[in-house]
Parts: C-alpha cells; structure tokens; sequence
C-alpha cells in the first residue's frame, strides 16, 4: 500500500482482493480496524482507523459518494453495501486496451454493471465536454469513472479517465475500418462516395483504400487536405445508413457510438484548425499595424491594435500567443542578421517595438520634426543672452555646440536620442546597405554616425547671425555696444542679491487659474477637453508634442509638390474635419469621448470620397485622429 493510506485506497485494494466491487460495510469495518493494527508501526497515521466508529467510518464513505467514487446501497436498511467504482475503472480500463488488439470487442456500456448498481450511480458526461477536455489536459492518474452521453440518442458508454483518451479515438476508428473490410460494405460506401465526389472519383477512391488499408495514417487529421474532407463525407454517409436501422443489432450500435465519438473529434480538429487560422490572421494584422506610422510602439499600444473590420486584435490571440509571437520576431534571425523586430527603451524607462527596416525612415523622420523644435529653443535662448550683452562658448565653439545639440535632443525627443545612441544601430545601416535596395538614409558617413548638426541640420553660425537680426539695431554699433555691455554687467550683481532676497511664492500664493472661470468646472467643454488630454497621451510620442506629430504626418500623405497646392490641401482637409466634428461634438459626452471612439470618427473621415484620393491612408488615418484631439482640446 502507498504511504498515505485513505479509505478510498482501503476501499479499492480490499474490493480488488474480494474481486468484487460490492462491498459490506460491516466487512470493511473490520477490514480497516485489523489493517490499521497490522500495519501501524510502518505508518503512525494508521493510529486514526484502529478504534474508527460505524459513524465515522460512514461519513468518510459518505464523501467519497459524493466525488462519485463509490455508490451507497440500501443505506436506510441497515445493511448498507458500498458499490466501489473505482474497481470497474480498473476493470473497464483493462477492456480498452483489449479493445485495441481485438477491435470486435464493443464500446463498455451502463448495461456491463451488476444489476444491483443504479445506472445514475456513474457520473454522467456530455461526450464531447470529456473528448474535448481531455484532448487539451488529461490525468491519467485519476480513479473517475464516466458516463459519456453521446449525440443523436445513441446509447452511452462508460469510459474511465485513467485511460488515454487517444485509446477511445483509436478504438472508434478502428470499428469503423474494421466494417470497410467486409465485402458488403466496402463496395457500398465506396460506390457513395465516387457517386457524391464527381470528376473526383480516383481521389475518392485513393483516399478510402489507404484509410482502410494504413491504421496509423496521419494524413487524416490534417483539415487543409482533401483527405480529411473525404473522411468527414465518409462518416456522414455511415450515419446516415446505420441511423436508418430499426432493429440494431451490437454491431450497429457498435459503429453509431463509433461514428458518434469520431464526428466529434472531427468537429474538434476542425474547430481548432479554424481558431488557429484566425490567430494566425490576426498575428499577421498585427505585423501589419506595426509597420504602420508612428513606426514604434508600446506594449499598450500594440494591445490596443484593430483588425480592419475594427475590432481588437487582442482577444482573438492570448496573451501567451502574443507573447511568444513578439519572442519569435525579436529574436529569430538568419544568418548574421538582426532580428525583424527591434526592442529599445528611453531614459523614462518606457519600452517600443519597431521593425529593422523603420529604424533610419523614423530618425530621418524624428530629426526633421525635432529641427524646428530645438532651432526655436536655441534661438530664443541666444537671443536672450545676446540681449543681456553676453556670450555661450558654443555660440562658436562647435564642439560643445555638438554638446548643447545632443542634450536638447535628449530633452526633446527621447525617441531619436535613444535610436540614435542604439547599439543596433550601426548594424541596422550595414544591412540596409547590403540588401539589393540599397541604402536612401544616408545618417552614416565613413561608418561613422553624423553629427547632431549634420542630422539637425542645424548650424551654430546660423542660429547666432539669426539671433543677432533679433536684436535693436544699437546692438550693431560697437562702440554703444560696448559701453552698454559694461554697464549691464555692473549692475548685474546688484540685480542677482536682490534675486536671491526675494521670498518664495508658495502654492497658496499662486493664484487658481480655475477661479477667475466660475460656472465653467466641470462643464462638458471641460470633461472633453480633459478627456482629448488623455486619449493624446496616448497617441504622442514621450517628449513629442500633437503639433509635432501633426506636422510629421502631415509630411507623410500630403505630397503636393508646390508650397501654395500643400498648403491648399492640406486646409481643405482641416476644414473637412472640422466641419464634421461641428455635427457630431453635440452626439459626444465624455464618458463616450474615448480612444476608439475617435479611431471610429477618424475612420469615417478617411473613408469619404474626398478623403479616399489621398494614398497615403495609414499616414492621414493619424492625422486626423490626432487634429480631432486638437481641435476637442482647444474648444
């Protein structure tokens, strides 16, 4: 016996040495009290059963019924017997396998057990819950014991969970062959299915002599060939034929239960092949999402990724298919490559995905939205300082120019910085290089990468004559220059004391902006407003601005050639979002004002005829969802 010693291992060991699985309750008592005294110095645990009660004994029993592993029988007349069930799952267990050698020996069925076990005392199943389940995850270690309802009131059959349910598919299969041996039906269902295959007949035919002649063909369970349609067709007709029958004999029934078990594997191979073909499907959208603008994305933003009818991607994959697809895409290369799909994290610690082939596109992109961006900030800064009769070094010194370049970068656009400063980076160029379209992104010189001013195209000289041009034309007259200059400086320590004198404000001395507006907090036009802020956190880049990505899109589908036919086209497509958002910001709340709500508004724009001349769709589908976030959050 095991270690642990329970009254139901008792129970099965005492009814397979009896070789009975009716078992009297008075007799297992005894049973277990001489066992626990046999047995108590290899097992102290055995102390609990030595002076056991009828009670007790009876409650334990009792729970054992209840998991459907005995039967209590003639409990209220006092001579109670106890049906262990578990012994026929040995018993039924030892037929399937019997079964597989001799496949004439018959499904077992409820009709098998004593007369004296009640047919409810088996667990009942539907026939496909188990089939299915057990196809997924089986143990084969448990004692239950099953009923299996089958379709179409075909008889049931008992099937116990210790076997493995490849042995019940197996064995129905086999039944089935087994009957297309026989002369009579051979010829017959051959003959149906040449007369229901026209011009297919030698594919027919092909298929039924293997499936009758090669027991352990494979070829069968794959639902994209012409075989498993032949064997779907096959088991059809057998059906149709044996339910016809009035008066049935074993074998009939034999092979309806057969049909019955197969058709339902049937419909399980075809069932999965459908969901892995829609994971597949939609594994491949998600590919596709991510190739399209911004070109890099979040693991939040690819959850939130649509198929093209609309609906989320996510939910018709796992999060474990996902997963392991992005594993497959990062990791998987050939040869000396780079994987497909790119990993890089920026400074705040947020994570992006984006394909190899987007990488040089996104800093040529990134560098031309960030050049008017830092241009601004450096100018307004010179101009400051030049305004206050003072100097930077990197006004000429085009080192720490290089510098100060690398560091408003850093600050501005988090994304190009980090892809710029990416190991990979080197061998994504190399590659692009290499491959037969060769290399339009010219960011490397010599195989080393340009500098901040040459990606920028930003120049020290131009900023510093720019911010010169800003300043009041006595600035040019050196000698005024000169002795405004010293006396600024003068005063300038003057200036910083009281500077630094001056208190603090605190928070309760700020003023509330909030107010100076009585009757407008909490206003729809405020929900909404908050709402936009939100949803563009969500489609702006970390250090990006909607104006920024605006501008950057705006690049992407309109190329227009002139300055006049850009700007044209591009305010009539303004105009079109904004007379659109004027008809439905009315139908708009904000608890309905949300990310997919103006992915759908987005998407009805793009669709109109006007919108649809436009090619670039990916690159304007952004745009407006972006313009519409603009246009809610400015009122």
């Amino acid at each position: 016996m095991a270690s642990n010693v329970s009254i139901g291992a008792l129970l099965r060991h005492f009814a397979t040495k009896s070789e009975s699985a009716l078992v009297s309750f008075k007799d297992f008592h005894s049973y277990v009290k001489r066992y626990a005294a046999k047995h108590l110095e290899e097992q102290a645990s055995l102390v609990q059963y030595i002076e056991i009660s009828d009670t007790m004994l009876l409650k334990e029993i009792e729970d054992l019924s209840a998991k459907h592993e005995v039967f209590i029988l003639n409990q209220s007349a006092g001579k109670i017997t106890i049906v262990v069930l578990t012994y026929y799952s040995v018993y039924f267990a030892s037929r399937y396998k019997e079964m597989l050698s001799n496949i004439t020996i018959p499904f077992p069925v409820v009709s098998d057990l004593p007369k004296q076990v009640p047919h409810d005392a088996i667990e009942k199943k539907d026939a496909s819950e188990i089939i299915l389940g057990f196809l997924e995850t089986q143990n084969t270690k448990s004692s239950a014991l099953y009923t299996l309802l089958l379709p179409r009131d075909v008889p049931a059959i008992i099937f116990p969970a210790c076997v493995p349910i490849q042995y019940l598919l197996k064995a129905a299969v086999g039944k089935i062959r087994n009957i297309l041996k026989k002369e009579e039906y051979h010829d017959y269902f051959l003959k149906k299915m040449k007369v229901a295959n026209p011009n297919k007949e030698i594919g027919a035919r092909g298929f039924f002599e293997r499936f009758v002649q090669q027991p352990d063909s494979n070829e069968f369970l794959d639902t994209n060939s012409e075989a498993f349609y032949y064997w779907s067709q096959l088991c059809y007709f057998i059906r149709l034929d044996f339910e016809k029958v009035k008066d049935r004999t074993a074998e009939d029934t034999n092979i309806l239960q057969a049909i019955c078990i197969t058709e339902i594997w049937l419909s399980n191979l075809k069932d999965k092949a459908s969901r892995e073909a829609k994971k597949q499907q939609a594994l491949a959208e998600l590919e596709m999402n991510l190739s399209r603008p911004p070109y890099f994305y979040t693991m939040d933003s690819i959850l939130k990724f649509k198929d093209s009818k609309g609906a989320n991607l996510y939910g018709q994959f796992e999060e474990e298919d996902l997963k392991n697809h992005l594993q497959k895409l990062t990791t998987e290369v050939e040869g000396t490559e780079l994987p497909k799909l790119l990993v890089f994290k920026i400074e705040s610690g947020i994570r992006y995905f984006i394909y190899k082939a987007n990488v040089l596109p996104l800093i040529v992109r990134l560098s031309n939205e960030a050049h008017a961006t830092i241009e601004k900030s450096l100018l307004d800064k010179w101009y400051k300082v030049l305004l206050n009769y003072d100097k930077l070094p990197e006004m000429k010194d085009s080192k720490k120019f290089e510098l100060v370049l690398k560091n408003e970068v850093q600050t501005n656009s988090p994304v190009l910085y980090t892809l710029l400063n990416a190991n990979f980076l080197p061998f994504v160029n190399m590659e692009i290089n290499n491959s037969p379209e060769g290399n339009n992104f010219d960011i490397f010189s010599g195989g080393k990468l340009h500098s901040y001013s040459d990606l920028l195209m930003i120049k020290n000289t131009s900023i510093l004559a720019r911010a010169k041009m800003m300043l009041p034309f006595w600035y040019t007259i050196p000698i005024i220059s000169t002795i405004a200059g010293l006396l600024f400086r003068k005063k300038q320590p003057a200036a910083k004391k009281e500077a630094v004198a001056a208190p603090e404000l605190t928070s309760d001395d700020i003023p509330d902006e909030t107010s100076k507006k009585p009757g407008k907090i909490g206003s729809k036009k405020e929900q909404l407003q908050s709402a936009a802020r939100e949803i563009s956190q969500e489609l702006i880049p970390a250090g990006s601005t909607v104006d920024r990505e605006l501008n950057s899109y705006e690049s992407l589908w309109n190329k227009m050639i002139t300055k006049e036919a850009r700007m044209q086209l591009t305010d009539d497509v303004n105009c079109l979002i904004r007379d659109y958002m004027r008809k439905v910001i009315k139908t708009i709340s904000s608890s309905t004002f949300t990310l997919e709500r103006v992915q759908s508004l987005a998407s009805t724009l793009v669709k109109t005829p006007n919108m649809q001349k436009i090619k670039e769709e990916d690159a304007l589908y952004m745009y407006v969802q972006l313009y519409i976030l603009k246009l809610v959050t400015n009122g």
